[in-house]
């Protein structure tokens, strides 16, 4: 009777997983069922097979390449990317870049930029202007960079977005999921969710801003451009009052403060990649009254800004209101697969997101982002 290590061990040998090669692993199990055949005088224990067996399972798993050796891949609307390759979003759509780990890179409209790596441990995209959302998926060892300006934005696991201004060489990074590193000249600057880092490149140092979404405008000063310091009362440098010689000012007058800058307006705001705060400024405005008077840009980038805030019921209802009012435009087909992105990513809506995903397939069965909806109505499976 065989004994029930050996037999074991040949089974092990037979089952052995997808090795480096054909070739190879057929030279595996050779090794493993010669270095397990019972000798032609079996010793009463086989004790020492154990161990034998074990290394040598050990050592073939050892040999499988890891998760990150496998090759990353990247395409937008099912065509492949080429490393290198300029990428420009249409004026009035979204471009979204999937790779082949689930991460996606979204390009807003009229956007442009440049791939220049993707590899097993590194990927790298050059922002040349516009803004791009990220969804990082973890993956051991790989790490995702955006490279905008003299400025570093390093992040594995993480949902953000950044925006690069270059006629202002302005950078801004909001977080809304994990965390990432934002390098330049200066160290690194770290942000959690929920976080906002502002950063201009200006010859006298960079000028920081770091806020949470619920004070979109609390200023933290750079330790190389600090504010300057308020002149003295009675100063002879601080500016001259109107006066004339035979007049003295009144106190009410002499207190009276100056006035105060021009509020930006939520489209100045959206346009310079202040999502949230320009979220903040359609609400004070009365955020049901837009959505029935603005016209189908504006209702576009009231939507865009509350997907990019995190805000999904706000983003629902500004990409319905486009629906809705402007059904001949391309952008409301656009709208019912950015409807299923804010029901799946913003709401955890499983259900209703595959509602959305198959409408835009009704809709424009080979339109742009038909691709990236078919995969996710198989990923999200039959629906209850």
């Amino acid at each position: 009777m065989t004994d029930p290590v050996q037999r074991l061990a040949r089974e092990v040998a037979r089952n052995l997983g997808d090795g480096p090669g054909p070739i190879r692993r057929e030279r595996q199990r050779a090794a493993v069922a010669r270095l397990t055949r019972a000798p032609r005088r079996a010793p009463r224990s086989a004790w020492w097979l154990v161990p034998l067996v074990a290394a040598a399972v050990v050592a073939l798993l050892l040999a499988r390449p890891t998760a990150t050796s496998a090759p990353l891949t990247v395409a937008v609307a099912q065509q492949a990317v080429m490393v290198g390759s300029w990428l420009a979003a249409p004026e009035h759509e979204a471009l979204v870049l999937e790779f082949s780990d689930r991460s996606r890179a979204e390009l807003t409209a009229g956007t442009a930029a440049r791939l220049v790596k993707v590899e097993s441990t590194r990927v790298e995209l050059h922002l040349e202007r516009g803004a791009v959302a990220l969804d990082v998926q973890p993956a051991p060892g790989r790490e995702w960079f955006v490279i905008a300006g003299p400025f570093t934005v390093e992040l594995s696991d993480a949902a953000s977005s950044a925006t690069w201004q270059p006629d202002t060489r302005t950078l801004i990074v909001e977080v809304r999921r994990g965390s990432a590193a934002i390098g330049g000249d200066a160290p690194p600057t770290r942000l959690t969710a929920g976080q906002r880092l502002e950063l201009r490149d200006l010859p006298a140092g960079d000028d920081h801003r770091l806020a949470s979404p619920g004070d979109a405008h609390a200023a933290i000063p750079s330790a190389n451009n600090p504010p300057p310091p308020s002149p003295p009362a009675g100063d002879p440098s601080s500016p001259p009052t109107n006066k004339t010689p035979s007049t003295k000012p009144s106190p009410a007058a002499t207190a009276k403060s100056p006035p105060s800058p021009r509020q930006p307006t939520w489209i100045e705001l959206a346009e310079a990649g202040d999502h949230t705060a320009a979220l903040a400024a359609a609400e004070q405005l009365g955020f049901g009254p837009l959505l029935k008077d603005l016209e189908v840009d504006d209702l576009d980038l009231l939507a865009r800004c509350a997907r990019f805030a995190g805000d999904g019921p706000r983003a629902r209802d500004a990409l319905q209101a486009l629906r809705r009012r402007f059904p001949g435009d391309s952008r409301a087909r656009t709208a019912a697969f950015l409807l299923g992105r804010v029901a799946l990513d913003l709401e955890h809506d499983a259900a209703r997101a595959g509602e959305w995903f198959a409408t835009y397939l009704s809709e424009a069965p080979d339109g742009a982002l038909a691709g990236d909806a078919r995969r996710r109505l198989d990923e999200l499976g039959p629906q209850k």
